[in-house]
């Protein structure tokens, strides 16, 4: 038994546990369709996601979907899919994607109850929810129990290799992909001597013609008009390339590598920290990076040289930024005109009264130039001052004075951790 087996036996649900899903999402389809039919709705309910197709590993979601007939409005059946999770789902929440939904715990188990519309395989979709159901049907009958063994580990593998999960913050390989994968290859070996000798673009099938920009071209077999794998970035493909020719060398000593984390760099590292908004991921995820790209940039013009950087996204929004330098010098050289310039006398003419005049003006080859003293120097200050007219979103704005600026070298936050600790199936 190899090193991924292992893996995949700590991750198989036991038995209980499959039982106990089982029993939960019958109980709670149950009691939607009775609902339904009570209240003389035309939908029905079925479960959907890993546990529906029996690929899911331990610690999965139920996800439950109330399929509406189309005949009904959008704003119906938001309307009606939220009042029905909150009838079944006790102290469920309402969460927002493409439509909202009501998630809650049934049993210490989350479950999911989306509304949607019921389609047919070739219908067109109302909201991409919808061919949620389709995506079911066509694993379940393109599967044996070879290919759902060899999904589930295609899913540990990815797990490791740190590039399972289609969520914007991670832009990886969603389960779904797993299945699609595993269904074309057959199973995992064959896919795994496939990428470890891909070059360029992912795509499938590969006679597919390459008629989309993203790095991961996986036609949907419900939409063929969809390429399921636009989400995967072009990182991730070439983790899952290296971590496949690792996999086939057995070269397992560096897929389970321990990086050695070296903390003297020599360099000034600060961490940005606000509180995350009660929004889903996917929302803030863009602000957090805006954010980021924000006082990155604010640092570079100013002058402190930022050399690398980190996001981590939990409970708060925390930024880490390494510079070269933590305080400016006291004095800055600030490049003038050429001399043939009809503006150099003009730039002499400021400089030569300006009380921030250190040395100068002076001729460097063909241009005018002055030493300045610099007027702010310290890092926070700067960082403050320009933050206060900058868009950094919707949900981030009115946070901006709330952001704490903490020495990267003084605290343990997650984000230190993720920055000291990157490799490469890791990061």
């Amino acid at each position: 038994m190899n090193y991924l087996e292992n893996l995949l036996a700590e991750q198989i649900p036991t038995s209980e546990e499959t039982k106990k899903l089982g029993e939960i999402s019958s109980t709670i389809i149950q009691k939607i369709n009775d609902i339904c039919k009570a209240d003389n709705i035309n939908a029905s309910c079925t479960e959907v996601g890993s546990v529906s197709k029996n690929t899911n590993l331990k610690s999965s979601d139920i996800d439950i979907f109330v399929t509406f007939d189309k005949s009904y409005s959008v704003d119906y059946i938001e309307k009606k899919g939220l009042e029905i999770g909150h009838r079944v789902l006790e102290n469920g929440t309402e969460k927002y994607a493409e439509h909202p939904y009501v998630s809650g715990y049934v049993m210490g188990i989350k479950v999911d109850v989306v509304p949607a519309f019921k389609i047919s395989e070739g219908e067109k979709i109302v909201s991409t929810v919808d061919r949620t159901p389709l995506h079911t049907l066509y694993v379940n009958s393109n599967t044996d129990e070879a290919m759902v063994h060899d999904i589930r580990l295609l899913k540990v593998f990815m797990k490791s290799i740190n590039v399972y999960g289609s969520e914007i913050s991670r832009s990886g390989f969603s389960g779904y992909l797993c299945e699609l994968l595993i269904i074309h290859f057959k199973n995992f070996d064959r896919l795994m001597g496939y990428m470890a000798n891909l070059r360029g673009k992912l795509i499938v099938p590969e006679n597919t013609e390459d008629k989309f920009s993203e790095p991961v071209i996986i036609i949907d077999p419900v939409d063929p008009s969809r390429n399921a794998g636009a989400a995967v970035s072009e990182e991730n493909l070439s983790r899952l390339k290296l971590a496949s020719k690792l996999y086939m060398a057995g070269r397992e000593d560096i897929l389970n590598h321990t990086p050695r984390i070296n903390k003297n760099r020599g360099t000034h590292i600060m961490v940005f920290v606000v509180k995350k908004p009660d929004i889903i991921d996917d929302i803030i995820y863009p602000q957090a990076v805006r954010l980021k790209n924000r006082i990155w940039d604010i640092l570079h013009n100013n002058g402190f040289m930022p050399v690398a950087s980190e996001i981590y996204v939990g409970s708060d929004i925390e930024i880490l930024i390494e510079c070269e330098l933590g305080m400016l010098p006291g004095t800055k050289v600030h490049m003038g005109p050429p001399v043939e310039s009809n503006e150099s006398i003009k730039f002499i003419d400021v400089w030569n009264s300006n009380a921030r005049l250190m040395r100068g003006p002076y001729i460097l080859k063909n241009r005018v130039y002055v030493d300045v003293r610099t007027e702010q120097r310290d890092m926070e200050g700067i960082i403050r001052k320009e933050l206060k007219n900058s868009d950094i979103g919707k949900n981030l704005n009115e946070l901006k004075d709330e952001i704490k600026i903490i020495n990267g070298e003084d605290t343990d936050l997650e984000v230190v951790r993720k920055f000291f600790s990157k490799y490469l199936f890791n990061s």
